[in-house]
């Protein structure tokens, strides 16, 4: 078993099915969330994303027939509403050139990551956020939570480029869009309970086998 493996099946036994993305029934949504998430907490972003939904605008065509304010209105408690707006307009456009959500959805990945990076306000975190979790595609997440993971297990320098880190896990894990976005909400999860800022390490079940948890323990 290597390394990645073996973390991924320590998380899931420490701390279980993590059952993400909120929303996931609903495909717009999760494309909704992963925009709006950025640079905030999800408590922001879901109060969002449930204004959204009051207005019965969690739709390609009901954010393209909608203004920007009104837009920005129902989206400020996320945070950077304007930018974000704006970004929600221009994917709502790509999806509309390719017919539809699903039709945009089912282009070939690189294709489809491509689109997704070429949209101002979408970079490789949230792309990776949308092929995962709402076109079920392998594309590993990078987030901050797994450089600190990884630069603290010593896996990493903690410099690397971001498609180094994610060939790093897509070579070792089978290609799996499930085990992505499984591992993912592990390590989210893992980062923000215990492998934060201010680390507990005492309760972290890689204690065993982590330098910078043996050497919290030895001060």
């Amino acid at each position: 078993m290597s390394s990645w493996s073996r973390l991924y099946s320590i998380f899931f036994e420490a701390y279980g099915a993590q059952h993400w993305w909120p929303g996931r029934d609903n495909t717009f949504e999760v494309v909704v969330g992963a925009v709006l998430t950025q640079r905030t907490v999800w408590t922001n972003a879901s109060t969002a994303v449930n204004r959204l939904r009051e207005a019965k605008a969690l739709s390609v065509e009901a954010i393209l027939g909608m203004g920007s304010k009104e837009l920005e209105t129902h989206i400020r408690s996320a945070g950077f509403y304007r930018a974000k707006a704006a970004t929600l307009k221009q994917f709502c456009e790509h999806a509309a050139m390719a017919n539809g959500l699903s039709q945009f959805l089912s282009l070939p990945k690189q294709t489809l990551r491509s689109e997704l990076l070429s949209i101002r306000g979408i970079g490789q975190e949230t792309a990776d956020a949308i092929l995962v979790y709402a076109a079920g595609l392998p594309s590993f997440i990078v987030d901050a939570y797994t450089r600190r993971l990884l630069k603290r297990l010593r896996w990493i320098a903690g410099h690397e480029p971001y498609h180094e880190i994610q060939a790093a896990f897509t070579s070792a894990l089978p290609r799996d869009a499930d085990v992505y976005g499984e591992l993912h909400a592990l390590i989210v999860h893992h980062g923000k309970t215990v492998c934060r800022a201010r680390p507990k390490c005492q309760l972290c079940p890689m204690i065993s086998t982590c330098d910078f948890a043996q050497c919290q323990e030895a001060h």
